[in-house]
């Protein structure tokens, strides 16, 4: 029984970009019911409301590294509490009518390495040892 439940696991994931390639026009976020600016804002005095949102937005940015494995938003680089508050406050300002959602993409968008790391140089390892002339065979006499 498990081992088929692995199988049906594998099966559905090998379909994954063969969806994700289908859908390039539209991307489907999994967020609060009520993700607007507006919420966002009424949030603010609200501790615990805003570390959930603060929670989400890390998970939206472990998705995104999860998808863009070339293009990290490295640990530490999001801000975190009073400071990523601030950023959504201006961008929820500078956009009322928005989803806080758009305050996430923009900071990855913001912090992501902005072009692909270039491959390492491929170091030509050789652990075999060298070869030695063979010392001549003793004489047998």
């Amino acid at each position: 029984m498990q081992m088929r439940m692995i199988r049906i696991v594998l099966a559905a994931l090998a379909l994954v970009p063969v969806i994700a390639s289908a859908q390039s026009q539209q991307i489907n976020i999994l967020v609060f019911p009520d993700s607007s600016c507006a919420a966002w804002s009424k949030s603010a005095n609200n501790k615990l409301i805003r570390a959930h949102f603060e929670s989400w937005i890390r998970g939206f940015v472990s998705g995104h590294n999860y998808a863009n494995p070339a293009r990290q938003v490295q640990t530490g680089k999001i801000p975190g509490g009073e400071q990523l508050y601030e950023y959504l406050d201006r961008y929820c300002v500078e956009n009322p009518n928005s989803s806080f959602v758009g305050g996430a993409i923009r900071l990855v968008e913001q912090f992501r390495e902005s072009t692909p790391p270039k491959p390492a140089a491929a170091a030509v390892k050789n652990d075999a040892p060298r070869a030695t002339p063979a010392a001549p065979a003793p004489a047998v006499k």
